[in-house]
């Protein structure tokens, strides 16, 4: 069956009782206003984490399909609201009261994004309510339907109020684990508990392109924390990785990014004739935990590009090891 039945093209459609009217009815507009709220409903449905405040939404989003249903068929004793679900969202309401203190001013919405979202649906529930007074003045309404849909204006006031309020104590609590953090963050440091962690995600990366490598690290000052030797590694390899651990942390940056430095010509040039322990080819970066350096990787055995990827491999893992 085609989604368009052109039924409609001549400005009239037909409501559930099998009338034909006119699009600018009174009832057409009723029941256009209350699609709008329901559908707004579900974007703040879906945008909302919380489980309990989805249920009471979606059961809002039923009745409001029963008052619909009222309106397009005119037959309020076959579709309609019971006094049960008007009491049902005023508690709803005073629960939402109770929990916070509401200030009788004007409002001014945007405090965040939620409670923009659920003023928004709020004003569209005002609206609705106007058109639902009109309709009953011609095609009389359950009560409980006009009254239902005053109180959910209402209920979407107070828990417009009680998102802004509780974005403020979410956005509170997450700026006191932000410090807590980064107080952490100033006492961390390199131990072989970690060494051993990050040797092992390297020796893992190097074992699936099948490469023997040496892998040392070292703390922030250059000292040796760990070195593993793979087996098939060059011999040379261990003192090479050591170096360039030791090299990136000195110099505060990546070997290769020194290899580049030190060509003939550049500022660099000759630096690793200055202290035997200067490394100036790839495979050695300074490790950093939120912008501070904690010590540095070095790996040798392989070419200098392989060697500067499992490096470089090396510190983008190094978080998930701490």
């Amino acid at each position: 069956m085609s989604v368009y039945t052109k039924t409609g093209d001549d400005g009239n459609t037909f409501l559930l009782n099998g009338d034909r009217v006119s699009k600018y009815d009174l009832r057409i507009k009723a029941l256009g206003n209350l699609d709008e709220l329901t559908s707004h409903l579900g974007y703040i449905k879906a945008k909302i984490k919380d489980d309990e405040i989805k249920k009471e939404i979606e059961k809002a989003q039923i009745n409001i399909k029963m008052i619909l249903s009222e309106i397009a068929d005119g037959k309020s004793d076959k579709w309609h609201l019971s006094e049960d679900d008007v009491l049902a969202i005023e508690r709803l309401i005073d629960n939402y009261q109770n929990a916070m203190q509401i200030q009788d001013k004007f409002i001014l919405p945007g405090e965040n994004e939620i409670s923009a979202l659920v003023d928004i649906a709020r004003a569209i529930a005002r609206r609705t309510e106007r058109i639902l007074i009109e309709v009953d003045k011609k095609y009389p309404l359950d009560i409980n339907s006009k009254v239902y849909i005053n109180r959910l204006s209402d209920y979407l006031f107070v828990l417009a109020r009680y998102m802004e309020v509780r974005g403020k104590i979410e956005e509170k609590v997450t700026s006191i684990i932000k410090e807590q953090y980064k107080k952490v963050d100033k006492d961390l440091k390199l131990n072989l508990n970690i060494a051993k962690k990050l040797m092992e995600k390297v020796e893992k990366k190097a074992e699936s392109i099948n490469l023997p490598v040496a892998i040392a690290i070292v703390d922030m000052s250059g000292n040796l924390i760990a070195a593993h030797f793979m087996d098939g590694t060059l011999l040379e390899s261990m003192n090479l990785a050591i170096n360039k651990a030791y090299t990136s942390v000195a110099l505060k940056m990546p070997t290769h990014e020194l290899s580049k430095l030190s060509q003939p010509g550049e500022s660099l040039y000759g630096i690793n004739t200055t202290d035997n322990r200067i490394v100036v080819f790839g495979g050695g970066c300074p490790i950093k935990y939120h912008g501070k350096i904690i010590g540095g990787i070095g790996v040798s055995g392989g070419t200098a590009e392989q060697d500067i990827e499992l490096s470089l491999y090396g510190v983008d893992v190094f978080e998930e090891v701490i």
